[in-house]
């Protein structure tokens, strides 16, 4: 042998081989190396949902400019007011939608609870309306907020801190529990 094929045979003898992995090392790589694609995904989905809101106010704003353009009166107040007015269709459908569903149920003489669905708007200290559209499930906000709320009825003011605005309470909607039918009775079984 050649001293050049003899060093050639030596280097590759210097070259650690690697370590043979046992089933549980091989399933842990593959766990972590699952675990990092599925959080590389999550990142991306939540890219994908910014993006998607991103395009919808974007949507809505060049709908709105076209409207407020065709009216005569292309002005950013104006075009405010029209995308305002239209998200308090949308959200006013969504009530509408759960109504129908049976989910929610108009109840404006009912104590709020945490088992109630609010609407109403933001004022403030003058009494004019800031938002004129809120609405949320009372089970679903901060525990400070809840303990203002509860027990309350429509057209209470509640009132967070002098720096924000104020909650003037519109509807309250009683929060239908899903209705589910088991029948726990033995079934004939048909032959």
């Amino acid at each position: 042998m050649t001293t050049e094929k003899k060093t050639a045979k030596a280097a590759k003898v210097e070259a650690p081989a690697p370590a043979k992995q046992n089933a549980v090392q091989k399933m842990s790589a593959l766990e972590n190396a699952f675990m990092q694609q599925n959080q590389q995904i999550n990142v991306l989905a939540d890219e994908i949902d910014r993006l998607r809101q991103l395009l919808t106010a974007v949507n809505k704003r060049l709908n709105a400019s076209i409207q407020a353009s065709e009216e005569g009166g292309l002005t950013g107040a104006s075009v405010n007011k029209i995308i305002m007015n239209e998200n308090m269709k949308e959200l006013e459908g969504k009530i509408s939608y759960l109504v129908e569903q049976g989910v929610l149920t108009l109840n404006n003489e009912a104590e709020i609870s945490d088992k109630t669905f609010v609407v109403g708007r933001e004022i403030d200290s003058e009494g004019n309306v800031v938002n004129p559209r809120v609405q949320f499930a009372v089970g679903s906000v901060d525990k400070t907020l809840q303990e203002k709320l509860v027990s309350k009825k429509a057209g209470a003011i509640i009132s967070h801190d002098a720096a924000e605005p104020s909650l003037e309470i519109m509807e309250v909607y009683e929060i239908t529990p899903p209705n589910k039918k088991q029948n726990f009775e033995a079934q004939p079984v048909a032959q």
